[in-house]
């Protein structure tokens, strides 16, 4: 926090207690310090990094300190000294420090076409506050949608290495599909597509899906359903926690299987943060679960109870947003929050895309000071 200050210092045990300019109390042990000595010979400043592995940090007892209100300097049992600024310390009190770093997501249910913005192109590619846009509307709602796009599979590149760069998986890095069975996937067909998350069988699913419809000609459907994940899951909590902590503990194994490739991967299907029980990640998909053996009978009726429950949110009409995706529109989705599928289709329908990892994409985020 700018302007804060350090109002009292007391030594208590091995460690020391800040009282702040806004009331807040800290107390900071002595092994805490001395890993965030900010010298020259214990950090390095220019990589933000750490100069010393863990094993070579002295366990040394602090001797004395001074306090001018806006740093505080330490001196060692080694002789070593360190300074701290009222600015740094104030930032890891326990509460807000966590609160900081937690994602706001708004939930939703039912169209929302008039909440996310319709980024241009150009905007997004060229401009700070283009990017902000697209990327606060992939953490408040989980979708995002970039218009004026050059109807071609290299436009959408650009698009998507924007985003944090193309991820490549077994379909390749940027991909293409119609009806042609390429991969041993229902979406390389014209049937309807009930509304799922990608990538349940990898052991981290993508992080963003996008989708650009680059053709549809001589035909009908086809229509775009998007569903928030986040919103089912919390409703399942209100009226059915029995399968919610159901979801959230039994490990479902989801496996994708072609000719040369046997991905499986088993996990909850909704994760927790294990301290604070928000919401982490959606994996449902109820074409890619694999054959499981169960440990009862319970756990067997549990297991198809709970995803039942579940999925009856998912498919309620009510809570979808169905469109058309119609060219030069790309559509960009939180995998890991936001499931989608469309309606059956006649006709010449072409799709291009690609994936972004997680870590990817939220690292522009970070860049551009939406989130900690």
């Amino acid at each position: 926090m700018v302007n804060e200050t350090i109002e009292a210092v007391i030594a208590v045990d091995r460690a020391l207690e800040l009282s702040f300019g806004d009331g807040k109390s800290i107390r900071f042990e002595d092994c805490w310090l001395r890993d965030h000595c900010r010298c020259s010979s214990c950090y390095h400043s220019d990589t933000f990094q750490r100069a010393q592995h863990i094993l070579d940090i002295p366990d040394a007892n602090i001797v004395s300190f001074e306090n001018d209100n806006t740093k505080i300097e330490v001196t060692w049992s080694d002789d070593h000294k360190s300074t701290y600024s009222a600015e740094f310390l104030s930032k890891f009190d326990y509460k807000t420090w966590k609160e900081s770093r937690k994602l706001k997501p708004i939930l939703w249910h039912g169209a929302i076409e008039n909440k996310v913005p319709k980024v241009p192109v150009e905007e997004f590619l060229t401009s700070v506050d283009g990017a902000k846009r697209v990327f606060q509307s992939l953490l408040d709602y989980g979708v995002a949608l970039v218009v004026g796009v050059g109807v071609s599979l290299e436009a959408t590149e650009v698009v998507c290495k924007a985003l944090g760069g193309v991820q490549h998986t077994i379909f390749g890095g940027m991909w293409q599909f119609t009806t042609r069975a390429d991969h041993a996937d229902t979406a390389y067909t014209n049937l309807p597509l009930a509304a799922h998350n990608d990538n349940t069988y990898f052991t981290e699913a993508a992080g963003l899906q996008i989708l650009h419809c680059l053709e549809h000609k001589n035909g009908t459907g086809g229509e775009t359903i998007l569903v928030d994940g986040f919103y089912g899951a919390q409703e399942l909590k209100k009226e059915s926690p029995e399968d919610f902590e159901f979801l959230t503990t039994f490990n479902l194994e989801a496996e994708y299987i072609e000719d040369g490739h046997h991905h499986t991967y088993s996990a909850p299907v909704i994760r927790v943060d294990n301290e604070t029980q928000e919401l982490v990640q959606i994996r449902f998909n109820v074409y890619d679960r694999a054959a499981m053996a169960f440990s009862s009978s319970e756990e067997c009726r549990s297991y198809y109870r709970s995803l039942r429950s579940l999925a009856k949110y998912y498919q309620n009409p009510d809570n979808q947003w169905r469109f058309k995706l119609k060219p030069g529109t790309v559509m960009i989705m939180d995998n890991f929050r936001v499931l989608h599928g469309r309606t059956g289709f006649s006709g010449s329908r072409v799709l291009g895309g690609s994936y972004v990892a997680r870590s990817d994409w939220l690292d522009k985020a970070r860049a551009l000071g939406l989130i900690q």
